[in-house]
């Protein structure tokens, strides 16, 4: 079990330890390389459902932290929606909506059918949602003042991106190999391609986890970053810690967008370092990385949400594939991958080829912002 706010030092060494660990990773997820470049850029957006009845924080100082928000209160949020399909059992309708990445279940029939008629109509609407029972429990139609905000909001990029099938029983190192960056595609943008070693790749990647909101400041960056809250955001934290990474320390980055787009596949995953409860998403996003090792060139995925230390892009895969989170009998499978520029922010449809773009940051900050006092296990 990890915790959240812990002494530097300690962190420092725990850290390590982790590193070595690592060397010992295998992961029994693959990816094959299906389809050839594409050209959109969207923003991130990211689901996720307990699927197991959530606990306190591990740590302390964490929930002292988010001791202002009210536990399993509902949150209204003006959407699009992704798609809309049924369980794999049949028993449930789901929903996916194009500005959270969490799955949700509609169990009313009345608001099942304001998404249906919204989805027809690509219109957006007002939703209030639990995101700690992944469930939808009002629609209401949005003024015409927000539905233009939605609009301007979506700046499409023609950036080129890569997406890849995934499937099971492909050697990881496959996957890691497909991950690694094309140093010809930041040619010209005076960043550094490659970062030289696992120490250093570690020394920033503690310097991004310790802006956690979690934390108490004061931060060295203008907005703190949520990562003891997994439901929702992940696209907001990949845009704030690409800049970091791109702005302090000049390494160059792109994002890996995982889906769970087909059939009745989803995200599964473990929040074992903010209390050990299930989240289930139908994407997720972190930034990608080259980091330099003994063994060559390697990708790598920077996610403090999820791991204390860069992991290896494989390794950051499998751990949305946790069947323990998974009883309902859904599959807990990633679709498929798609690698997109550092400007992508979230994707736009459910198809995993289409994204919008954030470059003011307006809405990274304002969900930052947003979801600063959450927990993932309050």
């Amino acid at each position: 079990m990890y915790f959240v706010c812990i002494i530097l030092t300690k962190m420092y060494v725990m850290k390590k330890l982790a590193l070595l660990r690592n060397t010992k990773f295998t992961v029994g997820l693959s990816v094959i390389a299906a389809l050839g470049m594409f050209v959109f850029i969207n923003s991130c957006r990211k689901s996720t459902r307990h699927t197991t009845p959530v606990s306190a924080p591990a740590n302390s100082e964490a929930k002292n932290a988010a001791s202002a928000v009210t536990q399993n209160q509902s949150q209204t949020h003006l959407v699009t929606i992704a798609n809309i399909r049924k369980s794999g059992d049949g028993s449930k309708n789901e929903v996916m909506f194009n500005e959270l990445a969490e799955l949700f279940t509609v169990p009313d029939a009345t608001v099942l059918s304001a998404l249906q008629n919204a989805f027809s109509n690509n219109t957006p609407v007002n939703v209030t949602v639990d995101p700690w029972q992944a469930t939808v429990s009002r629609v209401s139609t949005a003024s015409q003042q927000d539905v233009s905000t939605v609009r301007s909001a979506r700046q499409a990029s023609n950036t080129q991106g890569i997406a890849y099938q995934v499937l099971a029983n492909t050697d990881p190192n496959v996957i890691n190999a497909l991950g690694v960056l094309n140093t010809t595609t930041t040619t010209g943008t005076g960043l550094t391609s490659v970062i030289p070693d696992m120490a250093t790749a570690q020394l920033m990647f503690d310097y991004i986890t310790h802006q956690c909101c979690a934390i108490p400041g004061p931060y060295t960056i203008d907005y703190c970053i949520p990562f003891q809250y997994c439901e929702d955001g992940c696209y907001a934290r990949a845009h704030k810690m690409c800049w970091i990474l791109n702005t302090k320390y000049n390494y160059a980055t792109h994002k890996v967008f995982s889906f769970a787009n087909a059939g009745s596949d989803e995200l599964c995953v473990k929040g074992e370092k903010w209390g050990g409860c299930c989240v289930n998403w139908w994407y997720h996003v972190a930034p990608l990385v080259n980091i330099k090792t003994p063994q060559g060139t390697k990708a790598y995925v920077f996610d403090p949400a999820m791991f204390d230390q860069p992991i290896l892009l494989a390794t950051w895969l499998h751990a949305q594939e946790n069947p323990a989170c998974d009883p309902s009998g859904d599959n807990p499978h990633v679709s498929m991958i798609n690698i997109q520029p550092t400007a992508s922010y979230s994707p736009s449809g459910s198809s995993g080829y289409s994204f919008d773009t954030d470059p003011t940051y307006s809405s990274t900050d304002a969900t930052l912002t947003s979801y600063r006092p959450l927990l993932t296990c309050p």
